[in-house]
């Protein structure tokens, strides 16, 4: 009996679970093959950078500087010599051509002597420059003439050759150059 006892028991829990629902299932059909699936669309291609802006070219005017050299004198001396003609011709031909060109005549000595002689000296050496142009046809009032005495040497004033050097005219002047520009 024992038997008996122990099956009624596993048929009362058998009811009580098919009860409850949690012995039954109920089997439903596949559709026939996969799922649809939606379609893959590729990101948009992004439009092409835009091309480069080309440079614009523009001409400007540009003030470009100038120094004349080769103008030298004896020592003591404002007197202008021969190999001097050519170079300041050329400076009279470049005043026509740069008509709103200042000239600016700077005259310089040795270290030999004062510097208040060599000032007057240096003084001298750019007003004979200065002279020579204007019967060249250079306007005065284009011209500024300042000496220097024995300042801002180019040489060494130990030498003949040094100190010749330093005896001298420089001109310096600036001019409107058109230039383009990108």
């Amino acid at each position: 009996m024992k038997h008996a006892a122990q099956l009624s028991k596993l048929l009362l829990l058998g009811s009580v679970v098919a009860a409850s629902g949690c012995g039954l299932y109920e089997v439903t059909p596949c559709p026939a093959g996969p799922a649809p699936v939606a379609p893959v669309v590729s990101a948009p291609t992004p439009p092409p950078p835009p091309a480069p802006i080309a440079p614009v070219e523009r001409t400007v005017l540009e003030s470009k500087p100038i120094t004349i050299t080769g103008i030298n004198f004896k020592t003591g001396s404002a007197q202008l010599m021969g190999s001097d003609i050519g170079v300041l011709d050329k400076v009279a031909g470049f005043a026509k051509m740069h008509p709103d060109a200042t000239l600016h005549i700077n005259g310089y000595c040795s270290k030999t002597g004062s510097y208040a002689y060599n000032y007057k000296l240096s003084k001298a050496r750019a007003g004979s420059v200065a002279g020579y142009l204007e019967k060249r046809g250079v306007a005065a009032d284009r011209m500024m003439v300042k000496g220097y005495s024995y300042e801002d040497p180019i040489a060494t004033n130990t030498t003949p050759a040094g100190r010749f050097k330093n005896q001298r005219v420089e001109i310096n002047s600036s001019v409107m150059v058109r230039t383009t520009v990108k």
